[in-house]
């Protein structure tokens, strides 16, 4: 019994999979196709979640970036200006190669970050 609850407690067992840019895309097209009644949809909590723990890790990926002296991987403007439009965002995600889109969330979340915000080197 206590191995039982050992496994069940694991977070790698616990943890829900990750979001794939091509997921994220799939449920972006089908709340599109509710119209308002997508605001009911658990998809939209789900999408959320997942762009917030994505944001969250690159930014402490940055920050140890930074502690180790190594450069930035893109550099958006200080002072919360780096915003972008959930359409921009969209339509920056469908950018990316329909063969790349088994990549997770956060690597095409970091990948429209690198190339809408260069380095200027």
């Amino acid at each position: 019994m206590a191995a039982m609850l050992a496994l069940t407690a694991s977070p790698a067992i616990a943890a829900a999979p990750r979001m794939t840019v091509q997921t994220f895309l799939t449920k972006v097209a089908a709340l599109k196709q509710k119209g308002m009644m997508a605001l009911f949809s658990p998809d939209v909590s789900l999408i959320k979640a997942e762009a917030k723990t994505a944001t969250v890790e690159l930014k402490a990926e940055a920050k140890a970036r930074e502690a180790a002296g190594k450069p930035p991987i893109a550099c958006p403007p200080k002072g919360g200006q780096n915003k972008m439009s959930s359409t921009e965002f969209v339509k920056a995600m469908e950018t990316i190669p329909v063969a790349e889109r088994g990549m997770s969330f956060k690597d095409g979340l970091s990948r429209v970050i690198v190339a809408k915000y260069p380095c200027r080197r």
